[in-house]
């Protein structure tokens, strides 16, 4: 079998918005077209596979896109002092209804010193956050 490098067909790995034509358009792209896209900041990482002919990619576009619905899951409405959410310091408990964009809520406290771990680990101070009953 031989390999027509002037026409390939790249499926993409879907996001959370994606749409069909973000995964597969439909065009062919050869190699040197790849290429171009790796210089311009595509990663390996971002592409789920590269086929040969328009069949299989929309066919495996389409299975992407259906799993990704269905492992989609609704989140949960937290109701109003139920939840948890991590403030600065510089926000009275008073205030937490009251701020400008409304904080990440979490379900529960541990989940919510979890995300405050990861925010520890991008360089966020201990003194500077608490969590918060909201």
């Amino acid at each position: 079998m031989k390999l027509n490098l002037n026409k390939l067909y790249v499926v993409y790995k879907p996001t959370k918005y994606s749409e069909k034509v973000d995964v597969f358009d439909g065009r062919p792209d050869t190699l040197a077209g790849l290429f171009r896209q790796v210089l311009g900041g595509l990663k390996e990482s971002q592409v789920h596979a590269i086929y040969t002919t328009a069949a299989e990619a929309d066919k495996e576009a389409n299975e992407l896109l259906s799993k990704r619905s269905k492992s989609h899951k609704k989140s949960k409405q937290i109701k109003r002092g139920e939840g948890y959410a991590i403030f600065t310091k510089d926000v009275p408990a008073k205030d937490r209804y009251h701020v400008q964009s409304k904080p990440k809520v979490y379900a529960s406290r541990k989940e919510a010193e979890q995300a405050l771990a990861a925010a520890l680990k991008q360089g966020w101070k201990k003194s500077e956050l608490k969590i918060l009953k909201y």
